[in-house]
């Protein structure tokens, strides 16, 4: 996992090298958490403080592939028991500006992995493949500086099963197949960062 992160961060700043616009997105915010729910005995992760970063590269008029990084330090409980815990999000993304101005809405989707990650009590850690969406909008407050608002839903997916069938009738005879997932929480995150722009 951590070769693949790496070489995604290379991607990256290859990438930056041609870009038009750069930009350096510190994070800060806060994480809503739902419940986790495990045949019946639920697992609650704590609503807390969230920091990160956003690596963002403009490949196209009002295009952006981004390299993000979010991070809570949070609590979870259920089971008869209360851990300190750790939920981490690694995505990539693409992001699509809705105008040029000082006020630029956006919306984006990513793709990645959440990490959770046992503090106390133990040293249980789990990597879901994981999905988001998200809205908000930048103010330029110059050419180099701006703020970014922002507000997403993580999504980690488990695995369910896998299935594949073929089958001969009077209409003739075909194949499927399919994969199923389940989203076991949800996150909602809202916060800002300071963009720091970087132009050729």
């Amino acid at each position: 996992m951590r070769k693949s992160l790496i070489l995604i961060f290379f991607l990256f700043s290859g990438m930056s090298l041609f870009a038009q616009i750069v930009e350096l997105t510190p994070i800060f915010g806060y994480t809503v958490a739902g419940k986790v729910d495990n045949y019946g005995r639920y697992f609650d992760i704590k609503d807390n403080a969230l920091y990160g970063g956003l690596l963002s590269v403009q490949f196209d008029d009002l295009m952006y592939a981004e390299l993000s990084y979010e991070r809570n330090d949070t609590e979870g409980s259920g089971f008869l028991r209360t851990v300190d815990m750790a939920v981490e999000q690694y995505q990539v993304g693409v992001l699509r500006e809705f105008s040029k101005g000082t006020v630029v809405p956006f919306t984006k989707v990513s793709f990645g992995t959440s990490r959770y990650v046992q503090k106390s009590g133990g040293d249980e850690r789990a990597w879901l493949f994981s999905g988001g969406i998200g809205v908000g909008a930048k103010l330029i407050l110059s050419e180099r500086v701006g703020l970014r608002l922002f507000t997403n839903l993580m999504l980690p997916l488990e695995f369910d099963g896998a299935g594949f069938w073929c089958g001969i009738g009077t209409g003739g005879s075909g194949c499927s197949g399919g994969v199923s997932f389940n989203v076991p929480v949800v996150h909602w995150d809202m916060g800002a960062g300071l963009i720091i722009r970087l132009q050729n």
